[in-house]
């Protein structure tokens, strides 16, 4: 694993300095050369076997530092071996001090000078930090009577050893192609970094030609993860111009590529790929172990954003069922978690209040036809000369009245949810029809909550049932603020959780336009069918939604991806059987990763059971593609 820090690139490598060796006589010279020095830490780490490491390489200008130190505790002497490599001469700094200041979060320093080196280009200094927390770190370096501060990453510095044990286990094996120092200091070696350069009038990421290697008839470079770890990339370039070439992809701004002596790290890199790495099977063990082989190729590339939710209830399908009069219940239809009907009675109440409106209401009708029978009456009367006209007129007022007061309280009772049906039949109804009432559905739903029992007392502003209808349910999705320009409406999701709900597509229908105060998110929400009944609401879900479609050149199905060693690898075909092949991978999603550099388009591939082979890798070769570690 490898951080950049502006002009810095830190490797972490936790290592195992007992176990670890290096292939060939060079290496085995020179783990005889240093071993003493780089091997013993003291006395005080005898009984912790196995010591771990970091690695730290640093470019400027005129140096590259490559640092090798195991995790450094407070108050022990902490051995820092240190490459130093003169980029212009590209030569070891073979005599001559330098000096390591280290600084605290308070800013004070401590300084220590080493004086020579204790073998060409390699400084080995005893560093003490008198405290634990973050230390600022650079070396100074004195060179034809200039100085250089070359300025370090900070070093963190742990309480105790158990702490550092603790830290350690976390860290991540750096994989690559292992190259020494000495190795490099050997041979014209330099290393150039990926940056924009201007090629025909344009300004693109560039590097120099001499840093490219051709591999049957791919464009091959080689990046400098660490000072001894190299990793190679396979390249698609564009223009080329005075010497530089423009990089399209499998490169970015930042790397330092080789540009001498890429030849002698490939070469290096052919070691790894020997008889261990390679499963040889019989026609009859590929077929029993259901071996498949496809080719690898270019493909529709589907990128998604991965956002946090839950399952939550519609809300628009939502209802809170109160009665409209306050009343004693009789009956109770239904229980919670039972389905429902539209218009089917959930439960029976009986209401004095009630009683009161109908009877005022049936009395009104009775007053309303009394009336409508005088009115007409004395109508008649009035037009025959026989009653009087205000006799004719008090009449047509008290019909007027009573029509009013009979719309009153038949409006009352349809407020109460009485329809017209109801109301037609209430006056030949049974007296019991004047003090009870009925409990409906509202909508085909579900009763998710249920306040009621038989005899209850119950206010006219008690939710009695809250009922739902769960054939749709909402996704609630909360995207940090960073993300929320990839998001918009209408783009498909995929829902999917860790319990036994199965995965779920679905379309973006909301995105809030503000973007909450205390989590920095916004609200984005997705409508799901769920006739099935297995979305329930509260489950915690992760949704991934496509947010681009590209086109990579190498693509492969995640699932054929194996772990060998301390390496990604994908198992390719060859006359010789089925080769662990390394590959560095790129962007991915759910299904499918793109391949960066390892493998090209068209190579025979195992699509199916490639974890059969890696087992049988392990049985027979031990392990297959261990990590070549720098034997300090």
């Amino acid at each position: 694993a490898f951080w950049r820090f502006g002009p810095y690139k830190v490797v972490v490598v936790r290592g195992d300095a007992e176990s670890e060796k290096h292939e060939g006589h060079e290496r085995e010279q020179h783990a005889r050369e240093i071993s003493d020095d780089h091997n013993s830490h003291g006395p005080e780490h005898d009984d912790h076997g196995q010591e771990k490491s970091s690695q730290v390489t640093v470019w400027d200008d005129r140096f590259e530092i490559f640092m090798e130190h195991p995790f450094v505790v407070a108050n022990k002497p902490t051995k820092f071996v240190t490459h130093v490599t003169d980029r212009i001469t590209l030569k070891p700094r073979r005599k001559g001090s330098v000096t390591f200041v280290l600084t605290d979060k308070d800013g004070i320093s401590k300084r220590h000078v080493e004086k020579t080196p204790a073998r060409d280009g390699i400084y080995i200094p005893r560093l003490t930090f008198p405290h634990s927390g973050i230390w600022n770190m650079s070396l100074n370096i004195a060179i034809e009577e200039k100085k250089y501060v070359v300025k370090l990453p900070t070093i963190k510095v742990y309480k105790s050893r158990a702490e550092v044990d603790r830290a350690a286990g976390t860290e991540e094996v750096a994989g690559g192609i292992s190259f020494l120092k000495e190795q490099q200091w050997k041979m014209p070696f330099a290393t150039e970094v990926v940056q924009q350069r201007e090629i025909h009038s344009q300004a693109v990421p560039a590097v120099p030609e001499s840093g490219i290697i051709d591999e049957s008839g791919k464009p091959v470079a080689f990046v400098q993860l660490a000072g001894e770890t190299f990793e190679k990339r396979y390249l698609k370039l564009g223009k080329k111009d005075h010497g530089f070439v423009q990089v399209l992809s499998g490169l970015s701004e930042g790397e330092y590529v080789t540009t001498k002596g890429a030849y002698a790290i490939m070469e290096a890199g052919h070691e790894l790929h020997n008889d261990e790495s390679i499963v040889q099977l019989s026609e009859e063990d590929v077929r029993r172990f259901g071996i498949e082989v496809g080719k690898a190729g270019s493909g529709e590339f589907e990128v998604y954003l991965s956002v946090p939710g839950e399952i939550t209830i519609n809300t628009d399908r939502m209802a809170h069922i109160v009665p409209r009069v306050p009343g004693i219940v009789r009956e109770v239809r239904k229980r919670l978690g039972d389905p429902v009907k539209q218009g089917e009675v959930m439960a029976v109440m009986e209401s004095r209040d009630l009683a009161d409106f109908k009877t005022a209401y049936l009395a009104s009708i009775e007053r309303f036809e009394l009336a409508n029978t005088t009115f007409e009456r004395e109508g008649k009367l009035w037009k025959d000369k026989i009653t009087s006209e205000q006799d004719y007129l008090d009449a047509k007022k008290a019909f007027a009245e009573t029509k009013i007061q009979m719309r009153s309280a038949e409006q009352k009772l349809r407020a109460l949810g009485f329809n017209a049906k109801y109301l037609e039949k209430l006056p030949s109804g049974s007296a019991e029809l004047l003090t009870t009432f009925e409990i409906t559905a509202p909508f085909n739903c579900t009763v998710i909550q249920k306040h009621i029992t038989l005899g209850e007392v119950v206010k006219d502003d008690a939710d009695i049932f809250v009922v739902a209808d769960l054939d749709t349910v909402w996704a609630d999705l909360r995207v940090h603020h960073k993300d929320v320009g990839l998001i918009r409406k209408g783009q498909e999701v995929i829902i999917s959780a860790k319990s036994s709900v199965p995965e779920t597509k679905g379309v973006i229908g909301y995105v809030a336009p503000v973007i909450d105060e205390k989590t920095r998110t916004a609200l984005v929400r997705v409508v799901l069918d769920n006739t099935s009944g297995l979305l329930r609401p509260g489950t915690f879900v992760t949704a991934n939604v496509l947010v681009k479609q590209l086109n990579a050149e190498v693509v492969v199905a995640k699932n054929i991806l194996q772990d060998v060693g301390d390496k990604t690898c994908i198992f390719v075909k060859s006359e010789h059987g089925f080769e662990a092949r390394p590959v560095t991978i790129g962007r991915s999603n759910e299904r499918k990763v793109e391949i960066v550099s390892g493998l090209r388009a068209g190579e025979p591939i195992v699509t199916k059971n490639s974890f059969r082979l890696k087992a049988e890798l392990e049985r027979v070769a031990g392990g297959g593609l261990a990590g070549h570690g720098h034997a300090h």
